[in-house]
């Protein structure tokens, strides 16, 4: 997933520092071998935003100590807000707390209460009360200790003697969530309000930056004193401005701009999954979904059904990956097949048909293609996904190449397929 800023031509441009901001260090050499996927820059970004805080930076660090005490100097010099998080447990390589102590020059103290819980932890686990295990109790000297509700190792807020304040908080996610909420979250509310950010948001499909931004020059938008920022991934584009009170009129006429220019492009106008704009769709028609996949292999179906409630309005899909499913599962006419091809419009058309009879639902989506990285023809190269929508009134197919490797272009195929039934809900035509 992409994040831009873009200024079109404001004086000043992009103004990273808007909001008053935080830093977050990560620190774990499991991030930097890809052995952990780091969630805690998500978790936190959208915590501080309804506080008027934004996250302006994030750094992972390796579990050496000297390597991390030299990234919290030097984050020291330019952030009002620092999180440190990771390296608080019993292990050999658990030095955060040692070089934060370094970095402040600061001792370290045991905390008699974080121990005893810790010990009571031991107790409860059947865990023997080791040193190891006792040493999570040691904080820096100065430190507020925040307790751990979910593990062993407290959290610390250390507040400098310049205003700055630093959290120091575990790695596990769970631990680092559970800390954040009822400890940090509601202290900074409190203690380090920032100012609230107004902003509106169009989730798009069809349409990449570049796109938009041509769009939005045709339409004489002009961001003036706002931020115009993008956030994409396959088959979806999150288009947002975000401006302080003191310009909420200027936001508000850009919005309407920015509204009738984008027009049916725009699937929802708040954070969310296309899913759940068509399963709205769906479920106020009294109306139901049947998909059938090809090279997108249940991906879709897949999707669907991570959505709770599912059932009211998700008949089932149809993996027909073979020809031969196609036509026993589907009702694919096999001369449709040898004539046309598998990845066809006429094909995708059928499919789409099919699952809706086969399945009984109100709609039926039939999606086939070359997701490669073989399989292509100068004809029909890889990349090429037709996709079709049948309900009571008709069917409808487009095709479209997408870019990238087998799992892009089904991800890409699934979102543009989801979209095409969410416009034929709305009478709307499919994207060209």
């Amino acid at each position: 997933m992409t994040r831009r800023a873009v200024g079109f031509g404001y004086p000043g441009g992009y103004h990273a520092g808007m909001t008053r901001g935080a830093e977050l260090i990560c620190t774990g050499t499991e991030l930097l071998i890809g052995r952990t996927v780091n969630t805690h820059v998500q978790r936190l970004a959208l915590a501080l935003e309804p506080l008027g805080l934004e996250l302006t930076r994030e750094t992972s660090v390796p579990d050496h100590r000297e390597t991390i005490a030299e990234v919290l100097r030097e984050a020291r010099t330019r952030s009002e807000i620092l999180f440190i998080t990771g390296g608080l447990g019993p292990t050999n390589d658990d030095v955060t707390r040692e070089a934060v102590a370094d970095a402040l020059g600061r001792s370290l103290r045991r905390d008699p209460e974080s121990l005893e819980r810790i010990r009571h932890r031991c107790l409860r686990l059947g865990q023997a009360f080791t040193e190891s295990r006792q040493r999570q109790a040691d904080v820096v000297d100065g430190a507020v200790v925040l307790p751990n509700p979910v593990g062993a190792a407290p959290g610390e807020r250390i507040e400098l003697e310049d205003g700055r304040v630093w959290f120091l908080l575990p790695g596990p996610p769970r631990e680092f969530e559970a800390i954040l909420e009822t400890q940090v979250l509601p202290w900074l509310a409190v203690h380090r309000p920032g100012q609230p950010r107004l902003r509106r948001l169009w989730m798009v499909c069809g349409l990449g930056e570049s796109d938009v931004i041509e769009i939005l020059k045709q339409a004489g938008f002009e961001p003036g004193p706002l931020e115009l920022a993008w956030c994409a991934a396959p088959g979806a584009l999150e288009v947002r401005l975000t401006t302080g009170p003191e310009h909420a009129d200027w936001l508000e006429r850009a919005a309407q701009v920015v509204r009738a220019a984008l027009g049916p492009h725009v699937y929802a106008e708040e954070r969310l999954d296309l899913v759940e704009v068509v399963a709205r769709q769906l479920r106020s028609r009294g109306a139901t979904l049947a998909v059938a996949e090809s090279c997108t292999g249940g991906w879709l179906a897949a999707r669907l059904t991570t959505y709770p409630g599912s059932s009211e309005w998700f008949r089932g899909g149809i993996v027909a990956y073979a020809n031969e499913v196609k036509i026993q599962q589907l009702g694919v006419p096999e001369p449709l097949l040898a004539t046309h091809g598998a990845v066809s419009e006429a094909v995708a058309l059928a499919m789409a048909r099919g699952v809706r009879e086969r399945l009984g639902a109100t709609i039926g989506v039939g999606i086939t293609g070359i997701a490669g990285p073989t399989g292509g023809t100068p004809e029909k190269p890889v990349g090429l996904v037709w996709w079709a929508v049948a309900d009571e009134t008709g069917a409808a197919a487009v095709s479209r190449r997408f870019p990238g490797d087998r799992e892009l272009v089904r991800r890409w195929a699934a979102q543009f397929a989801l979209d095409h039934v969410r416009r034929r809900l709305l009478g709307l035509p499919p994207v060209a």
